[in-house]
């Protein structure tokens, strides 16, 4: 018998290695010796994962009813037989789910995205919620992004008081640091001294557009920069003092793209159960404070905290970001001081994780 540990993840989004609350886990856990098989889907806009472990490997999923099938069949006939198997929903827990039940192994779920009884409208998303539930009940164990969805998650899918949840950030393993970087200034062309307003994300947050007929009346102290994870997504017509960085960039550069901005701007509408209870559990955040950078975010998404810990400013419209830059740039080597701390007290991600590595090895 092998003494080797087996896992398997199924994460059907792409871009996988970008995102910290999924590469993290998988990346500890096979420099500790897990064999690790990560089933994820591929696309044409997005760099394929790439974690340079030898026992990470790589295996192309296709969400459709036919790719589940495929799914449900890997995961049970796998040998040797899986040591535990970890998903997301909707679609993929409830799939590796039933390949879970059946073949007697152990799953547990990285709550990420927040979907709600309430804002399933349609008959096929209620339909995916009762999926989601039944198999989020099912599970060992859960891994939340904060406390508050924590215990959210925990009230709407019933998972009982006995069901075991784990708040681990959405964070990068290490301290926060920044890198020697002028990226952005070269790929862009930007002025040697241009500070920049660094939005990491996609063109689809729906104040984009306001956004940027708002900059028009802007001068020149501040650039924003968009830093686009879509290949081919576009760019509206914008003034000079915004830019798009269209390059998608692979997981491994994006510390030293991020590290030659100035502030990070983490903005989110209150539409959304998920983007109200976003809060620490941002993975934009996390990714600016890795790198030392204080945060420009809007109030709605429950960042409070960033003003109380001193690590940036909350703003209600767009509009008021040149102030809130002003305002950080004033006082800025003492906002990355209190970014720098904060992260390393409450976000790193090894000592976070440690108890799901060891509940795993026990289950």
């Amino acid at each position: 018998m092998s003494a080797t540990r087996h896992a398997a993840f199924v994460i059907p989004h792409p871009y996988v290695d970008a995102l910290a609350c999924f590469r993290e886990p998988i990346r500890l856990l096979a420099r500790e010796g897990w064999a690790i098989d990560l089933y994820t889907s591929l696309s044409p806009q997005h760099p394929a994962p790439f974690f340079g472990l030898d026992n990470v490997r790589l295996i192309p999923i296709v969400v459709s009813p036919s790719g589940a099938v495929r799914l449900v069949t890997a995961l049970m006939m796998h040998r040797p037989t899986y040591h535990a198997i970890v998903t997301v929903p909707q679609w993929g827990l409830h799939y590796a789910g039933i390949a879970a039940r059946l073949a007697g192994i152990p799953m547990g779920c990285i709550s990420d995205e927040i979907k709600t009884d309430a804002e399933a409208v349609s008959d096929r998303q209620r339909r995916w919620r009762d999926r989601e539930r039944r198999a989020h009940r099912r599970c060992r164990w859960t891994i939340a992004l904060s406390a508050e969805r924590a215990d959210f998650v925990r009230q709407e899918n019933d998972l009982g008081e006995a069901h075991r949840i784990f708040v681990v950030p959405n964070a990068e393993a290490g301290e926060s640091h920044r890198v020697p970087s002028r990226y952005f200034h070269e790929a862009l062309a930007l002025p040697p001294d241009a500070r920049v307003l660094l939005h990491a994300g996609s063109l689809w947050w729906q104040g984009t557009a306001d956004l940027i007929e708002r900059a028009r009346g802007w001068n020149d102290d501040w650039t924003v920069v968009f830093q686009i994870r879509l290949a081919g997504a576009g760019r509206p017509a914008a003034p000079p003092c915004i830019r798009f960085s269209e390059e998608v960039l692979p997981a491994r550069l994006l510390n030293h793209a991020v590290s030659s901005a100035t502030i990070g701007l983490a903005l989110y509408d209150a539409q959304s159960t998920n983007n109200r209870l976003m809060g620490s559990a941002s993975g934009k955040v996390s990714l600016y404070m890795r790198n030392t950078l204080p945060v420009i975010a809007t109030r709605a998404g429950g960042f409070e905290w960033l003003e109380h810990e001193g690590c940036g400013v909350c703003i209600d419209d767009v509009s008021e970001i040149p102030a809130g830059a002003d305002r950080i740039w004033r006082e800025y080597g003492r906002y990355v001081a209190n970014v720098k701390r904060c992260y390393d007290r409450s976000f790193e991600f090894t000592k976070h994780f440690r108890p799901v590595a060891d509940f795993m090895r026990a289950a």
